[in-house]
């Protein structure tokens, strides 16, 4: 027959509330531990922060502005867990990015182009060859 000491009970129970808490579970005021830390399913997406602000200043400025936005959205979605919208968004600014470079590059090339057309044509040069009307 096993005598049992109540001072070994208590603390035994003691222990079992203790590691109860470690756990998560509630204490007695109320209080539960936040969940422990979960990796991120793929690594941090690049936020292209520095296309956007390059096509900006040297291509397409409303489309670099757009592509801006979405990259200064990245880091904020990474760090709050939300990381299908930061890679999301982190592809979007790349694609923005990507527009406003075609989208200059194809003005810049409608623009040679015209400026081809009129010189054989002779708009601007200055000589202007009228009809003889006498």
């Amino acid at each position: 027959m096993e005598v049992i000491n109540p001072d070994q009970n208590q603390n035994q129970n003691q222990y079992q509330n203790q590691y109860q808490y470690q756990q998560g579970y509630q204490n007695p005021y109320g209080y539960q531990q936040p969940n422990q830390y979960q990796a991120p399913p793929f690594p941090k997406p690049s936020n292209n922060l520095v296309w956007g602000i390059l096509t900006t200043i040297l291509c397409c400025l409303p489309l670099g502005i757009v592509s801006i936005v979405f990259a200064s959205r990245v880091d904020g979605l990474w760090f709050s867990g939300r990381y299908q919208e930061a890679k999301d968004s982190s592809r979007k600014a790349a694609t923005w990015a990507i527009v406003a470079a075609v989208s200059s590059l194809l003005g810049v090339i409608i623009y040679i182009v015209i400026v081809i057309i009129a010189a054989a044509a002779g708009i601007g040069s200055g000589i202007v060859n009228y009809p003889n009307l006498y």
